[in-house]
C-alpha cells in the first residue's frame, strides 16, 4: 500500500486519472499540492473515455441532462450523484473516490452535463480522514 499521500499506481493506473485519460472533459482549474479544481463537460450525444478519480472531491453540478454511466467493463452502474426528482442547480454533494468509469449523455439532451469537480489529495483536506473508496 502507499505511503500517506502517495499514489497508489495499481490500484490508481496513472494513465487513467481523469485528466490524462479523458483531457477533452476534464479541464484543469487550479491545482495544488493538496487540492485540484476540474471543470467536467459532456456535450449532448459524447461518451466520455474510461477514467477514474482517484480522491474524494466535491461535485458542484452546474447542469445534469440524462445520461447514462458504465464501469470499466462497460456495464451500466448508477449515477455518482442521486438527485431529488426537481433537483435545483447548481447542486453540490460529497463524492468518494471513483473508480475507472465513463458517462455517455443521451443524444436528444438540450445541455450538457456541466460540472466542477473540487478533488481533496490528502484525508485531512477531504474532511477529517473521508476517503472511502467505491
Amino acid at each position: 500500500m502507499a505511503e500517506h499521500g502517495e499514489k497508489d499506481e495499481v490500484e490508481w493506473p496513472p494513465h487513467l486519472d481523469a485528466m490524462t485519460a479523458a483531457p477533452k472533459n476534464h479541464r484543469l482549474l487550479w491545482e495544488d499540492a493538496q487540492v485540484r479544481v476540474l471543470e467536467v463537460t459532456v456535450q449532448p450525444g459524447e461518451r466520455e473515455e474510461l477514467h477514474h478519480h482517484q480522491w474524494a472531491s466535491v461535485m458542484i453540478l452546474l447542469s445534469r441532462p440524462n445520461y447514462v454511466n458504465y464501469d470499466a467493463k462497460g456495464d451500466e452502474i448508477e449515477p455518482a450523484i442521486a438527485l431529488p426528482a426537481d433537483p435545483t442547480f447548481p447542486h453540490a454533494t460529497r463524492l468518494p473516490p471513483q473508480r475507472p468509469h465513463y458517462v455517455e449523455v443521451l443524444c436528444g439532451e438540450k445541455q450538457a452535463l456541466h460540472a466542477i469537480r473540487v478533488e481533496f489529495k490528502t484525508p485531512e483536506e477531504a474532511g477529517g480522514g473521508y476517503h472511502e473508496r467505491t
